[in-house]
């Protein structure tokens, strides 16, 4: 478009399943560079376009590739993840070729950083100085006392004193202590802590990437996902369903799953690191209470499929499907293990879905007043759920009765996610993962 905005036309569509992320002018102002990524960021693609032709041509193909500029001199400037899932970036160049618009000679680290990852580059008309913007992120696990039926929680306090990521899992049968992941030790593995202690005792640690511990329902196992170390640059497409004895031994396959739900510690651009992802399971915490003792949902295509499963005699069969965009979605299963509570991250509103697994019927809550649901759990017995919600003033906790009613818990004052809440099985606590993210611009010269 011209510079009060008229003659605006369409430059470019996104091909399906991508979408644009980034726009840089080229230095004689011919040509745009445009940044698209794959909702999972299995593809992200930098490329050059001509702005009368619109024609593109690839530059950089790299799942690691977090943002760009272009530099006066024909050097694309950008930032790169070092591994795929690990919070490390650097900032790399290389030499376009004009004639060919491909790159000419290989890439070039420019730093040798490590702890942090970086978005916002920028660079100087004489192309000495680079800016942009230093991101760290940490998530820790907090626990709260529920009050007045849970209708009051008290200041949560922090249970994890790492720097590191730690994610909730579920509560130990006696409330008095909780199973979480975490990669203090480098790669994602399973502990447990007692609520008044200040140090975690490994459950289980070894090369793979584990996630999601919890108790099966007859508190024999500790169940949780397991995922092989991928090749730099990609991820897995799928991993394993575990179960552990609770008083400690060899782990044990229950089943096969498909799918890998994206990193909990390196996030993208502006987003918050997650612990939200398919697959993705919960159990009843109530011994014998269904003949679905456990649910697994993964997905296919725009379908979130559960399944039923047995800790014991592996996968039953398909329960229900949703269709929708499965990516900003959060879900948990009643303590009876009858119904599902589902819903949807969405900026203009709340709703959450119950779904009764036994009849197919669903019906809709409206959690008004509220929007960007991130995560939902139900509370132990049955009567409400628990909420959680991104806000850039500061998260919250919910309480939400089945009829709609809503009661404020809890608003950080510092962060904008809260995610996994998890209720005690005695109900006198929750805990839940809070995510702290400092950002700060920092420029280097000479490069």
């Amino acid at each position: 478009m011209g510079m009060n905005g008229e003659d605006a036309r369409c430059l470019a569509v996104a091909e399906k399943g991508y979408g644009f992320v980034q726009l840089a002018w080229s230095p004689d102002g011919r040509n745009v560079m445009d940044m698209k990524i794959t909702q999972g960021f299995d593809d992200v693609v930098i490329e050059k376009r001509d702005v009368k032709a619109g024609q593109a041509a690839t530059i950089l193909s790299d799942p690691g590739l977090v943002g760009f500029c272009w530099a006066p001199d024909g050097h694309i400037i950008y930032g790169r993840l070092e591994k795929s899932g690990e919070a490390t970036a650097n900032i790399w160049e290389v030499k376009i070729d004009p004639s060919t618009s491909r790159t000419s000679g290989e890439p070039r680290r420019l730093t040798n950083w490590a702890g942090f990852t970086l978005r916002g580059l920028s660079i100087t008309a004489d192309g000495k100085r680079i800016t942009f913007v230093r991101k760290t992120d940490q998530s820790d696990v907090y626990i709260g006392d529920l009050e007045q039926g849970g209708l009051r929680l008290s200041v949560p306090y922090r249970l994890t004193l790492d720097e590191r990521m730690d994610w909730p899992g579920g509560w130990l049968r006696d409330s008095n202590a909780i199973l979480f992941f975490s990669d203090r030790n480098g790669n994602f593995d399973l502990f447990k802590q007692g609520i008044k202690d200040r140090a975690a005792e490994e459950v289980v640690t070894d090369l793979e990437e584990k996630r999601a511990p919890q108790l099966s329902p007859d508190g024999n196992w500790i169940l949780y996902l397991a995922f092989p170390k991928a090749p730099s640059g990609s991820t897995p497409t799928g991993g394993r369903l575990m179960r552990v004895p609770s008083a400690g031994g060899t782990p044990e396959l229950i089943l096969e799953v498909k799918g890998y739900p994206g990193s909990a510690r390196a996030p993208r651009e502006i987003w918050l690191p997650s612990a939200r992802g398919y697959p993705d399971f919960r159990c009843s915490s109530r011994s014998g209470a269904t003949s679905r003792p456990c649910v697994l949902g993964e997905v296919n295509g725009n379908q979130i499929v559960f399944s039923a499963f047995d800790p014991r005699l592996g996968r039953h069969g398909e329960v229900a499907r949703i269709q929708v965009d499965p990516s900003p979605t959060s879900w948990d299963l009643s303590p009876d293990g009858s119904r599902i509570a589902f819903g949807r991250m969405e900026g203009d509103g709340g709703h959450i879905r119950l779904l009764d697994l036994a009849g197919g019927r669903a019906r809709d809550i409206t959690v008004k007043g509220w929007s960007n649901l991130a995560s939902i759990g139900w509370s132990m017995d049955g009567r409400s759920l628990f909420a959680t919600n991104w806000a850039s003033k500061g998260a919250s906790i919910l309480r939400v009765t089945l009829d709609g009613q809503i009661q404020l818990l809890y608003k950080s004052p510092s962060s904008m996610l809260l995610e996994r809440p998890v209720p005690s099985p005695n109900g006198r606590y929750l805990a839940f993962g809070e995510v702290a993210t400092t950002s700060n611009a920092w420029m280097i010269e000479n490069r």
